[in-house]
């Protein structure tokens, strides 16, 4: 631990959490609850009387939804009730395919998670993205312009997209670009199996398309934890010759012969594992001497050229000249990256906990990967605390990657909310 480190755990810093999910210290307050009943009336009244009580007097300046696609015929009412209840100022969710809240992730079976939070010296900016949008942006002043918000605000943003309607990733790449350096995260709406059945909504206005956000500027930070829980193998190579999504050479030979090569060095397992999780990270930050964990966009290898070699990835910006490695990922891999990535941030977090966080994981995460149940919320506990959190299982995961974001696969997005005023 590094010499200026407080000699306190992360887990006595969070002493003061109470057990219902509920977190209370300085002026921010947070609150969260998961419901597993079965009609709309009963879940109103479960998340409503656990989230308030968490809250107490506080007024609710933000709120979060997360419902199972099984309560879309009862969402209106379900969104008015607990919209006048807890007489939120802003309120905005969507579907998910799973559902997490507190300390339970609740898959294959219908759930609704309730986040809310009181932000005094926080400005909550609620806003709506459509595919018309993204088509006519013409640069970060139409952003500016079209969501009320400046650079100069220095917003953190949360947006939650519909995959089926718009394209997420531009959407993404758009907002990044008009805000940079900013916080943004969240998830893709999920659960739906075609496009018109995911839902999104702000207030009691419920959208089959689009996305919706909020911006919050003000006396709160978003400390952003992206586990894409991959590991490299091999070395960092270069890549010199790209066309579009495709390397055509890597360190000046054929891709393919350099990840034959790669693979030869490996333990059988691990050859058994990259023949069904093989991946490729492309490094953001050039400028690092050397390329860790956390360092990487990772991104699905999508096709082999067996005539010439060329590798196509999930990737539109790689180009020649970046630097790339080879990645695989399992259960183990993606439990220690999580791991490690709250370490790294372990002093900062103890200097300012926390006071809520949302999570937003892959659908492709869960039981499947780590073949049991509450994997990242009992790790999360377990590393910092029983922060009052909700999120949802995704179709595609939003967050930093050094200074800028993307649109992740097999990740876990973990967003911290920190009081400003203290020391990082």
């Amino acid at each position: 631990m590094c010499p200026d480190a407080p000699e306190f755990s992360l887990l006595q810093a969070f002493r003061l959490r109470q057990a219902s999910g509920a977190r209370i210290l300085g002026r921010m307050k947070f609150s969260a609850a998961i419901s597993s009943e079965t009609s709309a009336d009963k879940i109103a009244d479960d998340l409503c009387e656990r989230t308030r009580a968490g809250l107490g007097a506080a007024k609710v300046d933000l709120a979060m939804l997360f419902v199972s696609p099984k309560f879309v015929g009862a969402l209106p009412d379900l969104i008015e009730d607990i919209h006048l209840r807890l007489g939120a100022r802003c309120l905005i969710g969507c579907t998910g395919g799973g559902i997490i809240g507190v300390d339970r992730e609740v898959e294959g079976s219908p759930a609704v998670a309730l986040w809310a939070a009181s932000l005094p010296g926080v400005t909550v900016q609620p806003f709506r993205v459509t595919q018309q949008q993204v088509e006519e942006s013409n640069g970060p002043a139409f952003w500016h312009s079209e969501l009320g918000i400046g650079p100069e605000d220095e917003p953190s943003l949360v947006l939650l997209p519909d995959p089926f309607s718009m394209d997420a990733t531009r959407a993404v790449e758009e907002l990044s670009a008009a805000y940079p350096g900013r916080p943004l995260v969240g998830g893709l709406a999920s659960g739906a199996r075609q496009a018109g059945e995911n839902r999104v909504w702000i207030g009691e206005k419920v959208y089959e398309d689009g996305a919706v956000g909020v911006a919050l500027c003000g006396a709160v930070r978003l400390r952003a934890i992206v586990s894409q829980g991959c590991r490299p193998i091999g070395e960092p190579l270069i890549v010199t010759k790209a066309q579009r999504n495709i390397i055509v050479e890597l360190a000046n030979q054929p891709p393919v012969v350099a990840l034959q090569e790669t693979l030869k060095a490996l333990s059988e397992q691990d050859r058994k594992l990259a023949q069904q999780a093989l991946f490729i990270g492309r490094v953001i930050n050039e400028y690092q001497a050397d390329f860790h964990r956390g360092d990487f966009l990772i991104r699905n290898i999508v096709g082999l050229d067996p005539n010439n070699g060329a590798i196509a990835i999930g990737d539109r910006e790689i180009r020649s000249g970046q630097t790339v490695q080879f990645q695989l990922r399992d259960g183990v891999t993606a439990n220690e990256d999580l791991r490690e990535l709250i370490e790294k941030q372990e002093v900062a977090l103890a200097k300012n906990p926390p006071e809520g966080a949302l999570l937003f994981s892959c659908l492709g995460r869960g039981e499947n990967l780590f073949g049991k149940p509450n994997h990242d919320v009992g790790l999360i506990r377990e590393k910092i605390g029983p922060l009052p959190l909700a999120g949802f299982f995704c179709n595609g995961e939003i967050g930093p990657v050094g200074d800028k974001t993307f649109v992740h696969g097999f990740t876990s997005v973990l967003a911290l909310f920190e009081p400003v005023g203290k020391s990082n």
